[in-house]
């Protein structure tokens, strides 16, 4: 679906980092919901985000992986637990549900540097 224009501004307030899995785990209690803690680089430090990436990915496949992360994203509560930013992932085609998959995160390259900015 379309969205609605935003004024360059509006997009200019976003800021999408690098951000770099150093640890993940099964939230206790949810059937989604993963804890990470993300590198942001120098500016934000290590951050804890929850992801609903269950049954799809496992924290064992994002450890060590780099992706986009939204990292300004004000905190959300979820399951008693502040989310302290986003990671972006790729929704797939309503066809593609032959595997189940509904969305597909986007690895880096593991050679960038955490924290760099993506614009």
């Amino acid at each position: 679906m379309k969205k609605d224009l935003i004024a360059f501004p509006d997009f200019n307030k976003l800021d999408f980092r690098v951000g770099e899995v150093k640890e993940a785990s099964l939230l206790e209690g949810s059937k989604k919901l993963i804890i990470l803690k993300v590198d942001l680089g120098e500016d934000y430090g290590t951050v804890e985000i929850l992801s609903g990436l269950v049954p799809i990915y496992q924290p064992t496949d994002l450890v060590g992986n780099k992706y986009i992360v939204l990292a300004n994203l004000e905190p959300k509560k979820m399951m008693g637990r502040d989310s302290n930013g986003m990671i972006l992932v790729a929704d797939l085609p309503a066809g593609r549900q032959v595997t189940q998959e509904k969305f597909k995160l986007l690895p880096l390259d593991k050679n960038l540097k955490n924290g760099t900015v993506i614009r």
